[in-house]
């Protein structure tokens, strides 16, 4: 089953739906999900999703995205566009890398959640996020901050990252 436009999407885009939860996309998105702009929870696990629609960056009043246990290689760009976002879950993909530059912009982040990716390297920038209380990061292949630091928690690796900023 995927997600393209369909009846149900259009009904779905017409009665302005605050939550919407899909299960079975597997792979593509429909741009149609870009229409959805009073959307605020959007649950899209385990569907083989490897990118999001550049029209999803119209989703402005999404406060939280779960996109766990899919294809992801990056951060997708459209998620730097949704400024309400609370709460980003990318944890079970296989992200390499991170760039704190682009998600400081989004300044209501309180939990970003990417366990279990391919990240080499923690950067430190990430404590600049204004917002930022919750830093899930544990079973990524850096090796700084150590496991004893991931293991003390969101607030300690936050303050462990704060004090590794450059000046």
């Amino acid at each position: 089953l995927k997600f393209r436009s369909s009846n149900a999407t259009k009904a779905l885009i017409s009665a302005g739906r605050k939550q919407w939860y899909q299960r079975r996309v597997r792979g593509d998105l429909s741009p149609e999900m870009g229409k959805m702009l009073r959307l605020r929870k959007l649950n899209l696990v385990n569907n083989n999703i490897k990118e999001l629609p550049a029209e999803m960056s119209a989703l402005v009043a999404l406060e939280d995205l779960n996109l766990s246990h899919n294809k992801l290689t990056e951060i997708p760009e459209t998620i730097y566009s949704m400024a309400a976002l609370c709460s980003l879950i990318l944890s079970n993909n296989q992200i390499a890398k991170v760039d704190p530059s682009k998600l400081i912009g989004l300044t209501s982040l309180v939990c970003i959640d990417l366990e279990n990716n391919n990240i080499g390297r923690l950067p430190p920038e990430l404590s600049l996020i204004p917002s930022l209380r919750t830093l899930l990061v544990m079973g990524n292949s850096f090796k700084i901050p150590r496991a004893d630091v991931l293991a003390r928690g969101s607030s300690e690796v936050i303050a462990w990252l704060k004090n590794k900023v450059p000046l």
